[in-house]
């Protein structure tokens, strides 16, 4: 059920699930008891694999292809090379979208990952690597499909994300990593289903959460991991400033997102969108100038909507804004469904001008508009 609210939850506002996938990396440390000797317990390969992901998120591809590509040397039959190669691809091409030839790369990477899993389950029922890898790779091509509007490709998957997620939660008191597994699971099953009543007959077969409990995990691996703080604080961020309704604590969690990997275009485009959704104009004026000369279709995707946004509420243009806001809406089409947090903002601009203009009917369309595209409240809540 953690993996199904989450993977549910990405469908409305765009959780970026892919973190949680990351995770694999992040928990493998052998743990008290296991009879399986980890082949990542070496030091060596501890750091590699640490730096690769660190060069990942930070949009440094040639470094982390040279290091993925030693570690497949090192350990062909282990399924941590094949995750990472999947997880290089999908940032080096951010957005991948269905059409892609990107995709076959991706998740033939993924499912040589599973492939790899279960064979190490095979060998020992009990194997972390083995779940670690199975449940994330699963995970990360649930956010990937989520992300473009065809959730129907990975809903088998579902259960069995479940289950492992439930298992991994018996090692909390073991190993500190575990309180962010914990601490997701717990805050979100029970927050999701307030903001999602529907789901609440299909809770009560699943294990009970505890929200407040969820958010004291999340901050504990926050300040007291070493490899999941980034995950833990990106996930902090996005529960403050769509369930919490804390868009201050939100900001500074993106803020530093934000200082840690200043190329990862995503990160950037979250700490905007919480920057001008904060009225801290200033500040995101001149973060967007970053991306005025970048010829990428999807960075000027969010360089319009931030200049548009700036134009509406700082500059007093509304032409401008207006302008920018539909060319968004244009440029969003080609993207899909991973867009549509993007077009919502923007229609939710278009409908405050046009309220303002008094044009009724174009702001009630618009707000539906927006309404249909993304959950995230603090879109139409701004005025």
């Amino acid at each position: 059920m953690y993996a199904a609210f989450l993977f549910y939850s990405r469908l409305s506002h765009l959780c970026s699930m892919r973190h949680i996938a990351a995770l694999i990396f992040f928990l493998l440390p052998a743990l008290p008891g296991q009879a399986q000797q980890n082949i990542l317990d070496s030091e060596e390969i501890q750091k590699k694999v640490e730096r690769c992901l660190y060069a990942t998120y930070g949009f440094h591809f040639s470094e982390a292809k040279a290091i993925q590509s030693s570690l497949e040397n090192m350990m062909p039959s282990h399924p941590a090379p094949f995750f990472l190669k999947a997880l290089i691809t999908y940032w080096e091409f951010f957005p991948i979208l269905p059409e892609d030839p990107e995709v076959i790369e991706f998740e033939s990477g993924m499912d040589r990952a599973i492939e790899l899993a279960a064979n190490m389950m095979d060998k020992e029922s009990n194997s972390m690597e083995g779940l670690f890898f199975d449940l994330h790779a699963r995970a990360f091509k649930a956010m990937f499909w989520a992300d473009n509007g065809k959730p129907g490709k990975v809903l088998t998957d579902l259960n069995t994300m479940y289950y492992s997620t439930i298992k991994g939660m018996e090692y909390k008191d073991v190993f500190n990593e575990f309180y962010f597994s914990s601490g997701m699971y717990n805050y979100y099953i029970e927050a999701y289903t307030e903001k999602h009543p529907a789901y609440k007959p299909l809770a009560l077969f699943f294990r009970r959460g505890d929200k407040q409990l969820g958010l004291k995990e999340i901050e504990y691996a926050i300040n007291n991991t070493t490899y999941i703080k980034y995950e833990a604080r990106l996930f902090m961020s996005l529960i403050q400033l769509n369930y919490e309704k804390n868009i201050d604590e939100a900001l500074e969690h993106a803020a530093k997102l934000y200082n840690y990997f200043p190329k990862n275009i995503y990160y950037l485009g979250q700490y905007l969108i919480i920057l001008v959704h904060n009225r801290q104009y200033s500040v995101a004026s001149v973060l967007n100038e970053k991306l005025a000369n970048e010829k990428d279709d999807f960075h000027r995707l969010i360089y319009l909507l931030i200049e548009g946004f700036l134009h509406e509420n700082q500059r007093n243009a509304p032409s401008k804004a207006k302008a920018q806001y539909k060319q968004v809406l244009r440029d969003a089409e080609s993207f899909g469904a991973i867009a549509d947090l993007y077009a919502a903002i923007a229609s939710a601009g278009l409908a405050r001008i046009a309220e303002k203009e008094g044009d009724i009917l174009t702001a009630r369309k618009q707000r539906k508009q927006s309404s249909r595209l993304s959950n995230y409240e603090f879109i139409l809540e701004f005025r």
